[in-house]
């Protein structure tokens, strides 16, 4: 793991209970939120391994939630993020597997976003500490580091600059 500063060990300001399963989770979701340009309407989360016995216990569930809708990891809203969905008009599904296919890691997540004639597909991986890593979007294999402070939207912005990792539509 490829820490830059103390911060990164113990953790950004956040919404707990886990950096791991809180923190990180919500990097990646808003993320995906940055790169889709909006909050989606449509949602299918994949949790894998560890998140997938634990989501709801750690708040995975709310923090990847909470993301989608936009928010950073210290907003104290991600709490009832789950209700929240209803109000920004966004359905979701969550599905748990046991492994995933394309990145080993006990902390993955696949999550296929949709609105409009927009989809994106965004593989994610909670590396602890707050810190994640995008290891796919659309199918293309990707190593982006993401910290609780990162600007998500230049992030978004240089993949979706990128012809292989554009926004596909439908």
């Amino acid at each position: 793991m490829e820490f830059q500063s103390c911060f990164d060990i113990i953790g950004p300001i956040m919404v707990g209970p886990s950096s791991s399963h809180t923190a990180g989770v919500v990097s990646i979701g808003k993320f995906t939120h940055q790169l889709l340009g909006c909050c989606p309407e449509k949602a299918i989360i994949i949790f894998y391994d560890s998140f997938a016995e634990t989501y709801q216990g750690h708040g995975t569930d709310k923090a990847l939630l909470g993301g989608l809708l936009g928010m950073d990891t210290d907003d104290s809203r991600i709490k009832y993020a789950i209700d929240l969905t209803k109000q920004y008009g966004m359905s979701y599904e969550i599905r748990l597997e046991d492994r995933c296919p394309y990145f080993e890691h006990p902390n993955t997540t696949v999550i296929t976003v949709k609105q409009g004639d927009c989809l994106v597909k965004v593989g994610g991986a909670s590396l602890g500490g707050g810190l994640s890593k995008i290891f796919m979007i659309n199918e293309e294999t990707v190593d982006i580091r993401l910290s609780a402070g990162d600007d998500f939207a230049a992030l978004a912005n240089h993949c979706q600059s990128r012809s292989d990792l554009m926004v596909k539509a439908l």
